[in-house]
């Protein structure tokens, strides 16, 4: 029977976290303090723990720390009735499996420490199997880590080594699609039109429950791709959703083993998972750092951080990359009219009609007052321009604040920019695409304007 240990010290929660846990067959045991907790822990042999994050004593996120310390395999629970998104990010980042917030939902709770055990399960039966003390590390090394960019090549590698293979792409699921982000012996030229046709071949065998797909002689002669011939498509998946898809291929003069530990790779995949699924929830914690209060959209500090990745992004990959500045023409007047509260409405309304009018890779940022912000992603300057032209359309033919009866009607002014074509750094772009746009109002309003198509001020 799975051991758990309940750290509380109110006991109205102590009770109906005990009764929870016993009405679904767990051994509990309770501590009513954070010292007497940390005793407890001291004899190990717990598979979870379930801890309040702030305690007259203790803190939960000492209590934390030295489980992780002692046995970084029982996952830990942080629980508290004060909600605070720095607090939440560092115990995520610190190996807490998951942290709720007081009063807890019911099914929720019970999912997760159902979830904690599964992991705690498997990977019991797999620390059996001989030679798994190296595995174990590496699992843990993935499962620890929350950062995406570092995810991918721990996946790779590990998979690699366990294969036997010193080639593979890597895709994972970026709003909603399949994207190439990592390589291993893959020239980047020749990367994208193989992986395209290793999964197109693999969703011909894709039964969307198996984890591994192996392919032999799949290319023909002449195909272009060296002595490629062999590829391994393992597949991360959570539940029905497909996470990412890591491709492996035969080295030079070689073939890849007919055999593979299953178990082994099915171990590494889980723990994959386990570790996007954890990056994905202190992303989101992460990222309500980033968002703007009164639209929802991304705020200005976002800006940076995308422009920095999507640039680097671009440059490895040769691809486009354009920025578009947009601001709403003459919004003063709706406030002075209206009011502060229907213009408040209304750039909540312009920043849905934005989001309907990209992509889900790009990021719409508000960038301040009546100022957006739009990152296009492998975007060039035709495409940019037909993003500018639909938004001017679209919010020129919009009739804003219906639902408050009224019908007002808004332009805006529009500028950008794409890199590499009209500049190669942050700064650059971000200032052309903005100075675009302000020229684009200079010269009538409701004007969609390329940072190098700009007309000359008037003498």
């Amino acid at each position: 029977m799975e051991r758990i240990l309940l750290v509380e010290d109110d006991s109205f929660f102590r009770e109906i976290f005990t009764d929870l846990l016993k009405e679904d067959g767990y051994s509990v045991e309770v501590a009513v303090s954070g010292e007497e907790a940390l005793e407890m822990i001291g004899k190990g042999g717990y598979h979870l723990v379930v801890t309040d994050l702030v305690m007259r004593d203790v803190s939960g996120l000492d209590i934390l720390s030295t489980v992780k310390r002692l046995d970084p395999a029982t996952a830990v629970i942080m629980v508290t009735g004060h909600a605070n998104v720095e607090t939440a990010i560092y115990a995520l980042k610190n190996g807490a499996t998951d942290y709720l917030i007081k009063p807890i939902n019911h099914d929720e709770f019970r999912h997760i420490v159902a979830h904690c055990m599964e992991q705690r399960r498997l990977l019991d039966e797999n620390l059996e199997l001989k030679g798994l003390v190296n595995l174990f590390q590496v699992s843990q090394n993935i499962a620890n880590c929350l950062e995406l960019e570092r995810i991918y090549p721990l996946l790779m590698e590990a998979l690699s080594k366990e294969i036997g293979a010193n080639r593979g792409l890597g895709y994972f699921s970026e709003g909603g699609q399949l994207v190439l982000h990592e390589l291993k012996g893959i020239d980047e030229q020749s990367a994208p039109l193989l992986g395209q046709a290793v999964i197109a071949e693999c969703d011909l065998h894709d039964d969307g429950v198996s984890n591994l797909i192996m392919l032999r002689d799949f290319l023909p002669e002449g195909a272009g791709f060296g002595e490629i011939r062999d590829a391994i498509c393992l597949y991360i998946r959570q539940k029905s959703t497909l996470e990412g898809v890591i491709i492996l291929f035969n080295d030079p003069d070689s073939t890849l083993p007919m055999e593979v530990n299953r178990k082994h790779v099915t171990f590494l995949l889980d723990q994959a998972s386990l570790a996007l699924d954890n990056a994905a929830r202190y992303n989101f914690a992460k990222d309500l750092l980033y968002i703007d209060e009164l639209t929802g959209l991304y705020n200005y500090r976002y800006l940076d951080v995308v422009l920095e990745r999507e640039l680097k992004r671009s440059e490895r990959y040769g691809s486009n990359l354009s920025v578009l500045f947009l601001d709403i023409d003459l919004f003063k007047s709706v406030n002075d009219t209206f009011g502060h509260l229907i213009g408040s409405r209304v750039l909540r309304e312009i920043g849905s009609l934005l989001r309907k009018s990209v992509r889900d890779v790009d990021a719409v940022i508000r960038y301040g007052g009546d100022e957006y912000t739009i990152v296009l992603v492998e975007t060039g300057l035709d495409g940019a321009a037909i993003v500018a032209e639909r938004i001017r359309k679209m919010v020129e033919a919009h009739t804003f604040s219906k639902a408050d009866g009224l019908a007002i009607k808004l332009t805006v002014s529009l500028g950008y920019a794409c890199s590499p074509d009209d500049a190669s750094t942050k700064t650059e772009l971000l200032e052309m695409a903005d100075q675009a746009m302000y020229r684009g109002k200079a010269a009538g309003k409701n004007k969609a304007f390329h940072a190098q198509r700009l007309p000359n001020p008037a003498p």
